[in-house]
């Protein structure tokens, strides 16, 4: 059954897509933020203007000489107040010549009752609110003889604020709109720089999958580039894996196709009374030695793939005496050649499988008994373990694939052994090398 998609997530949609939805997401965030906090800051720094504004005006009024015939221009409106005799002689910048007693009453009279109260402050700055409009003050106490007043009232109305702040507002929002644009611009050009990349990996990835063989460069050091060399050094990989594979395959083909052949050209010649060898002992005896190579290699091949089954499962890491399963597994090995195998070994323990590594120390003694001269030495220390023999030297362009399964080793042998000693020690943490001695051959474990 299908699974229904689901559509707040955003992997189901393409990287343009995914940019454009969380840049519109956080950009009505940043407005939803901005406006309240640009508000609330716009607002005091539009108070600020309007009290800078009232004490210009006032600073003008003290640079000019004044008359009744002179006409106030401008927002700014001024009463001109007596304290001595308490009346307003003058007052400018009113269409109603009434407002100056109402804003006294409801705006600015208790901050000019107590200005004139205390000798001390020469100036107050205020604002209140009359008929829902906020009107802001500044009283600033010097004479202007013309007019026979001691302090002025200067007044504005927040018609004029609402302006300010509408031309402030605006501005922001402007440039806030030209910057998410230009971001989103850049955004999107960086998305699709990574896009084309993406679709040039997508290109190659398929490419592999239709085995055609096609040139792939990816000239960036970001993390795509990474994934994109890593791709190319996979695929070079599988194709030596497959090349190793198709070789291994035709020339173990070709192994088993010589001991079949054969054990079947001789039981038919027995069946027909002809005896290669002289006579039907020595016959049988070779037929039987072929089915022994054939059972060998064929066992070799099951326990490589056993093993990667085994690998695949639950792991044993249980730790057993290594002496004890070299001495015991060196009695049987010794019986069967002529070869001296000598022994320098510490009680140590090791991790896995006895039965596994069992095996390992019969495939590398087994192989060391096809080179080996007259000496076979096995060494064992704390987490480590060391077979030599006194064959000749490995060439050194084979020491790196030595142990890589379907390679072609030393004098035609398929190293399906080392294949399965090398799986062994990966598969419990250690790791086997050949070194080449001055007179030998050495195969090192080593704990991991």
């Amino acid at each position: 059954m299908k699974s229904k998609k689901n559509l707040f997530s955003l992997k189901h949609y393409s990287l343009v897509k995914q940019l454009l939805i969380v840049f519109g997401l956080l950009a009505i965030a940043f407005v939803m933020i901005l406006m309240p906090v640009l508000d609330s800051n716009v607002k005091g720094i539009i108070a600020d203007q309007m009290y800078d504004s009232l004490e210009e005006s006032q600073t003008a009024l003290k640079s000019f000489t004044i008359t009744r015939d002179d006409t106030a221009k401008g927002r700014v409106s001024h009463i001109f107040y007596n304290s001595k005799l308490n009346y307003i002689p003058w007052c400018t910048g009113f269409r109603d010549r009434s407002m100056p007693l109402f804003l006294y009453q409801y705006v600015y009279g208790d901050d000019l009752v107590n200005i004139v109260k205390d000798n001390a402050h020469k100036s107050i700055e205020g604002k209140g609110i009359y008929e829902g409009k906020t009107y802001y003050y500044r009283i600033a106490k010097f004479s202007i003889s013309a007019l026979n007043s001691d302090y002025v009232i200067s007044i504005i109305s927040d018609d004029y604020s609402a302006e300010l702040l509408s031309s402030l507002t605006n501005r922001v929002v402007y440039i806030q709109y030209v910057f998410l644009g230009i971001t989103a611009f850049i955004l999107i050009i960086w998305v699709f720089s990574l896009i084309r990349p993406l679709n040039k990996i997508k290109n190659y990835v398929d490419a592999i999958k239709n085995r055609e063989d096609i040139e792939f460069d990816m000239p960036r050091e970001d993390e795509i580039g990474i994934v994109g060399n890593a791709i190319v050094d996979m695929n070079h990989e599988i194709k030596k894996q497959e090349k190793a594979k198709e070789e291994m395959i035709h020339n173990i083909s070709h192994d088993l196709k010589t001991p079949i052949a054969l054990i079947k050209n001789y039981s038919q010649a027995v069946k027909d009374d002809i005896y290669p060898y002289g006579d039907k002992d020595s016959t049988i005896d070779v037929i039987l030695e072929n089915a022994d190579r054939l059972e060998h290699k064929v066992k070799s091949l099951l326990y490589l793939n056993r093993l990667d089954y085994v690998e695949s499962e639950e792991i044993s890491f249980e730790e057993f005496d290594m002496k004890e399963l070299i001495e015991h597994t060196i009695i049987q090995m010794q019986s069967m050649n002529h070869f001296h195998i000598e022994c320098d070994l510490e009680d140590v323990k090791f991790v896995g499988n006895p039965d596994h590594w069992r095996v390992v120390i019969e495939n590398i003694v087994d192989n060391a008994t096809r080179y080996a001269k007259s000496l076979i030495k096995i060494t064992l220390r704390k987490d480590e373990m060391i077979i030599y023999n006194d064959g000749e030297p490995i060439e050194e362009d084979k020491i790196e694939d030595l142990f890589d399964p379907y390679v072609k080793g030393v004098k035609g042998q398929f190293g399906l052994g080392l294949s399965i000693v090398a799986k062994t020690c990966d598969m419990y943490g250690y790791k086997v090398t050949a070194r080449n001695e001055e007179t030998g051959v050495s195969f090192i474990f080593t704990k991991q």
